[in-house]
């Protein structure tokens, strides 16, 4: 049968028409529908993940390859759309932040267990986490999902390092792990790599350290300087002398001062 004028069917790119007859929704149609508004929500967060913050509508369309009108038929405007998109984060990335090291290893290896997939998470989710703070200044929906992602990488702060934790008062226990989290947030790592140029690499490795000498309380051993009596002293003048030796000049006539 062939589409009358008007028909959703002679529309590319709309899958948000109702029924012809009013009626229920055909399987097929709700199906092409279900895949427009994954199409869209794909669309979205694909552009989010490039750093498009925030896409805008028709970006949105010509990614997906559906009409502008489709894409506000089918969501409550454009913060709904993100909001959506925005969902994605969970079936993505979640893994990150649940991640926990296997017990019993080393400092250093839950250093760099922790670091490596904090650094992979923003990395890859970077402009999503931006765009969801940025939002959660007017949306409460945006507010409370950026509030859980801040309390499961405190969580995940707190689990790697609970051997270094557990002999602390319960105050210098709260300052370690708020120290912990802040250097490795979200917000550490664009101001690293925007503002300070940083790379993934060098953030990795000023992190790793940073995190030691936090949680050790002093930096990490350094190789051994020569001892002393094993360095060459030299005299004004360019001449060796021995250690203790005075460095004074000698010559005949002369007496220290």
């Amino acid at each position: 049968m062939s589409a009358e004028p008007g028909d959703a069917r002679s529309r590319p790119g709309d899958f948000s028409a109702p029924p012809a007859d009013g009626g229920a929704e055909p399987d097929g149609r709700r199906a092409r529908r279900e895949r427009g508004r994954q199409a869209v929500v794909d669309a979205a967060f694909a552009l989010i993940l490039e750093g498009r913050i925030p896409p805008s509508v028709g970006d949105i369309a010509e990614r997906a390859g559906v009409s502008v009108s489709s894409v506000f038929r089918n969501f409550d405007g454009l913060a709904d759309l993100q909001r959506q998109a925005l969902d994605r984060f969970g079936s993505r990335f979640a893994h990150h932040i649940a991640a926990r090291p296997v017990p019993g290893a080393d400092l250093d290896s839950r250093i760099g267990f922790f670091v490596r997939h904090r650094v992979t998470l923003y990395e890859q989710s970077g402009p999503l986490l931006m765009l969801a703070r940025m939002r959660a200044l007017d949306h409460e929906t945006m507010a409370v999902a950026v509030a859980h992602n801040r309390t499961a990488l405190a969580a995940q702060t707190r689990e790697c390092f609970q051997a270094e934790i557990a002999w602390r008062t319960n105050a210098d226990a709260a300052d370690l792990v708020s120290l912990l989290d802040a250097l490795t947030s979200p917000e550490a790592f664009d101001l690293m790599t925007r503002t300070h140029g940083r790379s993934a690499r060098q953030i990795t490795r000023s992190w790793r350290s940073a995190l030691r000498d936090l949680i050790t309380g002093s930096p990490a051993p350094r190789p051994a300087a020569p001892a002393a009596d094993a360095l060459v002293a030299v005299s004004p003048g360019g001449r060796r002398r021995e250690p203790g030796q005075d460095p004074r000049p000698h010559f005949p006539g002369y007496r220290p001062v």
